[in-house]
């Protein structure tokens, strides 16, 4: 599958286990692409596999609870690109299914700027990219089943709710550059804690396929 035009975008915990393989399948595509990962070692990684498909990719390391990050977040991307015409956020950790108290405050402040306000951080600093394409995307990842207050999955479930009630403000908000918001609902699979959520030690690479391949016809 080729896009009519080339188009912009940014994937953010591109080196995650399904961050890699909606990476590999969308740098088949027509797409000029910023890989963002926290580990310089799995970017190398990912470099290694991207370069046999597409050579046009930038990577772009950084630990999103580093206060710089936000702050050279837009700097950074426009740099490399006038526009952005989808941003794929799969950034996300879990510390396993805890009772909702069951944590120190350090650990609930963590847990909180990394699946949430790291969110809102990078909606706010790449709006005005956003606002330049005449087709933008925001995608995010959700599974609907844990986002209606599912006991003991405590912040992901929180967060989960939060941050769909933040991005039909920001498409309201915005109406009209014609933002589009979307949410796949993926099953017991999700950002960064895919291990976690699914129980399992290895993810199924066939489901991890069929799972990209349904953002990709859903999204683009």
């Amino acid at each position: 599958m080729k896009l009519e035009k080339i188009s912009n975008g940014i994937i953010f915990g591109s080196t995650g286990i399904l961050g890699t393989r909606i990476s590999l399948d969308l740098a088949q595509m027509n797409t000029n692409l910023i890989l963002h990962g926290k580990s310089l070692e799995k970017l190398i990684k990912l470099d290694d596999e991207i370069k046999k498909v597409n050579k046009n990719v930038t990577f772009f390391q950084a630990d999103i609870t580093n206060k710089k990050f936000a702050k050279n977040l837009l700097r950074k991307v426009g740099s490399k690109f006038l526009r952005v015409d989808f941003m794929i956020n799969l950034v996300g950790v879990f510390f396993g299914l805890r009772p909702l108290t069951n944590f120190s405050h350090k650990e609930w402040d963590n847990l909180i700027e990394i699946n949430l306000s790291s969110y809102w951080r990078i909606v706010k600093e790449l709006e005005p990219l956003l606002r330049k394409s005449s087709n933008a995307k925001i995608i995010f990842l959700e599974n609907k089943d844990i986002s209606t207050g599912k006991a003991y999955h405590n912040t992901f479930s929180i967060c989960q709710k939060a941050k769909e009630t933040m991005l039909k403000i920001f498409r309201k908000e915005n109406s009209k550059f014609k933002i589009k918001v979307h949410f796949i609902d993926i099953e017991k699979v999700n950002a960064g804690m895919s291990l976690s959520l699914a129980g399992k030690h290895k993810i199924d690479e066939r489901k991890l396929k069929e799972i990209s391949d349904r953002i990709i016809k859903k999204c683009f």
